[in-house]
């Protein structure tokens, strides 16, 4: 036992020779693992030698496997900061699999082939028009945002734009003042545009002392009617990212308050409900990229003891029970506001909104308040 294998010239080695050679269980599977392949995504020192990278990661790849017959083992990241489980193709080993063995890898791959064949051509594109190419194997847009954010993060990209695919453009603004960024491009005032797709290199400019405020609004019905109220318009920039915000609109959000002068002031409203309050978190805290979030933002309501005082009102308000889930949810927000790192008096207003709507038991949305006229309730709000 223990003793070197003697095998006949041409022949390869038998289980039974194996077991002769190996007397522990893991000296058993260290001598049957295959030799592997490991590839590494790791830190692009130079942003402009990615494609490079890229393709040599790909040809090291398909060599190990059509010419060495060796399986791969993939590290998405450093091995002291992996932004995915290491991941082996072809699958070999004694533990049980969870879930398709070829079916990360086969995403990944595709992927990085996705991006160099874009970065060759100079080309962009959406995470939709990348999840259309190959619906069977993404299964949804999810999988491709997911995945592009695990590889700008194993090489450490600013932002995954730098890939060449982006999300596709959801949020909505709209400015007091022309906007001027990336050399010759502009957003025009006084018009709904889509959030523009940035860069990390992206600068605004613009007359700045005819901005007095950046209002970001939750639900985009409200953006129209303020949009297209001059009272409010001439004077506040307006941002919605309809509903639960985008990458992109935060990203937007973030550029703003860096380029904004500090009299400038951020607020945001949303509906008066726990997920209004997580939507305002969203756009305020994200733990993992600090592009995406803006801390100078304010939360200004709308506040549900303004809609209980607003109750006599018989036209448009409608104050709903909060629903068993409505009351798990608010509980489980106010440990994660708690969690966050934001500013102690943002995170009381948040805290205290969540704690009122949970006491008074009661929730509505916000283009209900003051008759259902929110124009009137902001302009009230603003004068204040």
């Amino acid at each position: 036992m223990g003793g070197k294998m003697k095998i006949e010239p041409g022949l390869k080695p038998s289980l039974g020779d194996y077991l002769e050679r190996s007397p522990t269980r893991a000296t058993l599977e260290e001598a049957l693992s295959p030799k592997t392949r490991e590839i590494v995504l790791t830190k692009i020192q130079e942003p402009q030698n990615l494609k490079s990278e890229i393709c040599t990661i790909l040809s090291l790849m398909k060599n190990a496997i059509e010419q060495q017959s060796e399986p791969l083992v993939i590290f998405v990241g450093s091995r002291g900061k992996l932004v995915k489980p290491a991941m082996c193709f072809p699958y070999y080993g004694f533990e049980k699999m969870k879930g398709p063995p070829a079916f990360k890898t086969s995403v990944l791959l595709s992927l990085l082939k996705c991006v160099a064949m874009k970065m060759e051509n100079e080309e962009i594109c959406t995470i939709r028009d990348v999840f259309y190419l190959n619906v069977e194997l993404y299964k949804n847009q999810q999988v491709v945002a997911e995945w592009l954010r695990a590889i700008a993060d194993a090489f450490e990209l600013p932002h995954f734009d730098a890939l060449r695919i982006v999300a596709a453009q959801k949020g909505l603004c709209c400015t007091p003042v022309n906007l001027n960024f990336d050399v010759d491009k502009v957003i025009l005032k006084n018009q709904k545009s889509l959030v523009p797709y940035l860069t990390a290199a992206t600068e605004f400019s613009g007359d700045w002392s005819l901005v007095e405020r950046v209002i970001v609004l939750e639900k985009d019905a409200i953006f129209s009617k303020l949009a297209e109220n001059t009272q409010v318009s001439k004077r506040c920039m307006l941002v919605t990212g309809k509903g639960y915000p985008d990458w992109l609109t935060r990203y937007f959000l973030y550029k703003m308050m860096l380029n904004c002068p500090p009299s400038v002031i951020f607020e945001i409203y949303t509906d008066s409900d726990p997920y209004g309050i997580d939507i305002a978190v969203k756009y305020m805290h994200n733990e993992l990229k600090a592009t995406y979030q803006c801390p100078r933002l304010v939360y200004k309501g709308v506040l549900i003891q303004e809609l209980i005082d607003n109750r006599s009102s018989t036209r448009g308000l409608q104050l709903l029970d909060l629903s068993f889930r409505d009351r798990t949810y608010a509980m489980n927000l106010l440990k994660r506001i708690a969690a966050t790192t934001l500013r102690k008096q943002t995170k009381h207003a948040l805290v205290q909104e969540v704690q009122r709507q949970l006491f008074y038991q009661k929730k509505a949305e916000m283009n209900t308040v003051n008759g259902a006229n929110f124009a009137e309730y902001f302009l009230a709000k603003l004068n204040a």
